[in-house]
């Protein structure tokens, strides 16, 4: 039988190499770098290891990082890239690959503080006209590349980018390094690729409107402090009993908060967003208006957590022909509980409160005649401090549907593995002939 060490080895190595391929992780590719320097593949490095691991290859030369938007380790299985590995292989010194490298964003902060000195490059205008005297690093972002054949084009001109400006800074010294990296892994990043596709598309064929940036609010009193972030423009959806339609208000203006309050002393709060003027959005919704709302998020504390207590909406709204005016109306609110000092923070789109009835705490009859979604919220109303969020307790847990896939098809494979083993182990070769002059050889069931 297989020894029970090796299944938990195996099953433990099958789950690393299912969960790690979910991490933003991005290869980093050096070349005219004489190191020594080596890497464990199944290991990730983040900035400051890769940077400790070839800073003396780097000393007294010029580097050259290019930085792209998103970029695999499939991508350098491809030729998208030949431009660019033919000119690492006419270099003299060699090449030096990490295939899963995180924070790589921060390369420049990380080499600055190593003493370089780091210069952003725009276009070619900016590039030295003269051998760089110093350690100095050379910033230089690369167009954005995109999904299908058209990333498979953008990759090639990139890379024929790169060959180029590496080669007008190599004809003035010969002590240049060049990295290639990106910010994203371009495999995590295939939903929101296609999401911006789809939206390049609509905005062709229908009437460019304001694009919405993301909101962040610094609500500061003299009683306490709070923090407020939307990457997306909240909607708040308002139904139209009459005719049973909705409209769709997309809250894509700042908010008047006035009433807001956050009391740090007695861990209470009350955070205030009024909008007005909008008019729905949706081809189905063109007739309406949002002539206020009112939207009062109540912030309490117990045992350690802030919570959101209750949430209500005051609103006046025309739908079609109908005006709906609603004051106090209570909302079921999603169960948004974090730790103080840390935030609540929930990136997928989501339904923050609704409207139902009540009964004991208990919901016993629900109706949506009021949803308020988010798409990218975070929030944090106490012990707020160094004027950033602190860490951030996600509404989706740890243990995702791709790491719970990567889990149960691991532990499938494992069992099916051992259970082969076993069998093959198991196999016995017999010990005993037929003899004709003699007796027939009897085997019994224990046998």
């Amino acid at each position: 039988m297989i020894p029970l060490t090796g299944i938990i080895s195996l099953v433990v190595f099958t789950l690393f190499s299912g969960v790690l391929c979910f991490e933003n992780n991005v290869p980093v590719y050096m070349w005219n770098i004489d190191t020594d320097a080596v890497v464990n593949p199944l290991h990730s490095l983040n900035a400051e290891e890769l940077v400790g691991k070839v800073s003396l290859s780097l000393e007294r030369k010029l580097v050259a990082l290019f930085m792209q938007d998103e970029l695999s380790v499939d991508d350098f299985k491809s030729n998208d890239l030949s431009a660019l590995k033919s000119l690492a292989e006419m270099e003299n010194d060699g090449t030096f690959y990490a295939p899963s490298v995180t924070k790589t964003t921060k390369l420049p902060e990380v080499l600055e503080a190593a003493g370089y000195s780091v210069v952003y490059v725009k276009s070619h205008q900016d590039l030295p006209t003269s051998p760089v005297v110093g350690k100095t690093v050379l910033v230089i972002d690369l167009p954005a590349t995109q999904l299908g054949d058209l990333r498979k084009e953008n990759l090639q001109l990139n890379s024929n980018a790169i060959t180029e400006i590496y080669e007008i800074l190599k004809s003035q010294q010969s002590d240049v390094v060049g990295i290639f990296t990106a910010k994203k892994n371009s495999q995590l990043q295939l939903d929101e690729s296609r999401r911006r596709i789809a939206r390049s598309a609509a905005a062709k064929s229908a009437p460019r409107e304001e694009t919405y940036v993301d909101k962040f609010y610094n609500i500061t009193q003299d009683s306490g402090k709070l923090f407020l972030f939307f990457e997306k423009a909240p909607i708040l959806k308002i139904k139209d009993e009459n005719k049973t339609e909705w409209a769709n208000f997309t809250l894509n203006v700042d908010p008047d908060i006035t009433g807001t309050v956050v009391n740090e002393t007695s861990k209470t709060g009350v955070l205030v967003l009024t909008y007005k003027g909008l008019v729905p959005s949706g081809p189905k919704n063109d007739s309406g208006f949002l002539t206020k709302a009112k939207i009062s998020f109540r912030l309490s504390t117990k045992r350690g957590y802030w919570y959101i207590n209750e949430t209500t909406i005051d609103f006046d709204v025309k739908i079609n022909d109908a005006t709906f005016v609603e004051n106090d109306l209570v909302l079921v609110t999603t169960d948004v509980s974090t730790p103080l000092g840390r935030s609540w923070h929930c990136t997928p789109k989501s339904r923050l409160a609704s409207y139902g009835y009540y009964f004991n705490g208990t919901i016993v009859k629900y109706t949506n005649k009021v949803i308020l979604e988010t798409d990218g919220f975070q929030l944090q109303p106490f012990k707020v401090s160094k004027e950033k969020f602190g860490d951030g307790y996600d509404c989706v847990g740890f243990f995702t549907e791709g790491i719970w896939a990567a889990i149960i098809l691991g532990l499938i494979i494992a069992m099916m593995l051992a259970w082969a083993i076993s069998m093959l182990a198991d196999v016995r070769t017999p010990d005993r002939y037929d003899d004709p002059k003699g007796k027939t050889i009897t085997i019994t069931a224990t046998e």
